[in-house]
């Protein structure tokens, strides 16, 4: 029955992809709806296994335990060193893009351990089709309840970039059985809404120069305003998971909605620290005339204590300052900096696109590489700025943006085996960013695939020049498994070995 079930699983959510990238997201995600029925019954499979024997040590990162039922998948795991299957465990499972389970398990790890939480990481959940995440799910939830005595009331999924995207789809098909959601660096899965509807509570984080930082503040208001629970944080950094302090906070903020909804026993010092924490923060903030960030915080308090605490006070700050000159300049500042944003990408997508279509005719494609090629260096120049700023940030959101959407839309041609168009699309890229050893490592791969085996080398040396250094993604990589045996590759190898 649960092979039939995987295999159905793949089958329906073969078409299916999770992106960093919103705009590529939304395609794909109107297939959503669908899959319903068989993604619920990954949990159902779940609950009703038999617990096993021989469970891995607690108080240690496991990196790889592997699923009994489906060899094939593993997870890494993080067990509270007090564990015991006496009683029934908090859950925290992962989706990550790139399968970097180490990193999620390692970030949650102190909360893990403080508030008894078990933390597992998918080692195959990746962007891309559906099946992989849904297989991942399915595998390691399966495994995970089968394991350990699991408390089915708050059980919590997590995810970054398209892994964020899949674990709010999951929760959402799961129905009341998943508690809440961490999204890192990306908001819902197109065509899930931020309704009243939405049957859990959700904390958001994301990177003040991350492309989908628009997104996540679009969220904010919009979760606000269909009244769901949520808090939405942001970090200074880029398209990346949330540091370890952010994770601890996600995991406190999920703990206090728990007491909220009756699914964990109120804890009146704990609910007393946070709280005191919170006012601290939003006070430092007004004193410091940092208007709009006490504004914010003074409304995330009576949000998140409404039912526990006292928070007339705190309401009463936040309308007042609503109304104030700062914060209405703040608002007025965000929404300028997203249509800025979308001017500009909107504004090299148009030139990409004509650069694409006239590659056959070099002469009248080249006034548009040339107008790239300059959007591109101005772009870069004001991200190389040492000092943080608006300008700054805009320009990293969107050159992270364009550099993503170019490379999901080359994993979709490898992934459709159009070889040759991943090659077209990755060139052209390597044109307009010579010094980015990201676009030059894709384009060695696709090279590989495409059975061009000469340029595959002379690409991947060009690529650690401009400073690629991990052996050991060459040494796992199949997409190059077409010029393994090259002498070249082997001394490419070898060489990045030898600097470690």
């Amino acid at each position: 029955m649960k092979t039939a079930l995987r295999m159905s699983l793949g089958h329906l959510c073969g078409e299916l992809r999770f992106c960093a990238n919103p705009s590529i997201a939304l395609s794909e995600s109107r297939k959503v709806a669908k899959y319903s029925a068989v993604i619920l019954a990954i949990f159902l499979i779940s609950s009703a296994s038999t617990k096993a024997s021989q469970e891995p040590q607690p108080g240690n990162i496991i990196r790889r335990v592997v699923c009994k039922s489906t060899p094939d998948q593993s997870y890494a795991l993080y067990l509270p060193s007090s564990y015991s299957p006496a009683r029934k465990w908090p859950l925290l499972a992962s989706f990550d893009p790139g399968s970097r389970r180490n990193v999620l398990v390692e970030r949650f790890k102190q909360a893990a351990e403080q508030y008894g939480y078990i933390v597992c990481g998918s080692n195959n959940s990746r962007n891309g089709p559906m099946a992989a995440s849904a297989d991942a799910a399915q595998a390691m939830l399966t495994d995970v309840f089968a394991r350990f005595s699991i408390d089915e009331k708050r059980v919590y999924l997590t995810g970054f970039s398209g892994g964020a995207r899949a674990a709010t789809t999951i929760a959402v098909f799961l129905k009341e059985k998943v508690a809440g959601v961490i999204g890192c660096g990306a908001g819902l899965a197109v065509g899930i809404e931020p309704s009243s509807s939405l049957p859990f509570v959700y904390y958001g984080t994301v990177g003040d120069e991350d492309f989908n930082y628009p997104e996540m503040k679009q969220l904010d208001r919009a979760l606000g305003s269909a009244g769901v629970a949520h808090r939405i944080e942001v970090f200074e950094g880029g398209h990346g998971w949330a540091p370890a302090e952010l994770c601890q906070r996600a995991i406190e903020w999920m703990e206090l909605q728990a007491m909220k909804s009756a699914r964990r026993s109120r804890d009146d010092s704990f609910i007393d620290r946070l709280l005191k924490i919170a006012q601290d923060t939003a006070g430092a903030s007004e004193s410091s005339g940092h208007i709009y960030d006490a504004y914010l915080a003074y409304a995330q308090i009576a949000a998140d204590f409404a039912g526990l605490r006292d928070i007339s006070a705190s309401e009463r700050k936040a309308a007042q300052l609503k109304d104030s000159k700062a914060v209405k300049q703040a608002l007025a500042k965000d929404r300028d900096q997203d249509a800025e944003q979308r001017r500009r990408l909107t504004e090299m997508f148009e030139l990409r696109a004509n650069a694409q279509k006239w590659t056959s005719d070099p002469q009248t494609q080249r006034p548009f590489l040339i107008d790239l090629k300059q959007l591109i260096s101005d772009l870069k120049k004001k991200s190389e700025a040492k000092e943080n700023s608006t300008e700054r940030a805009i320009a990293r959101r969107i050159l992270s943006q364009y550099t993503i959407a170019s490379f999901e839309q080359s994993t979709s041609f490898i992934q459709s085996k159009k070889y040759h168009l991943a090659v077209a699309n990755l060139a052209l890229e390597s044109e307009l960013m010579p010094d980015n050893w990201r676009v030059l490592y894709n384009l060695s791969c696709a090279y590989a695939l495409n059975g061009d085996k000469r340029r595959a080398v002379e690409t991947l040396n060009k690529a650690v020049q401009k400073g690629f250094t991990n052996a050991e993604e060459l040494e796992r990589n199949s997409q190059l498994d077409g010029i393994r045996e090259e002498a070249g590759f082997k001394k490419i190898v070898e060489e990045l070995r030898h600097k470690k």
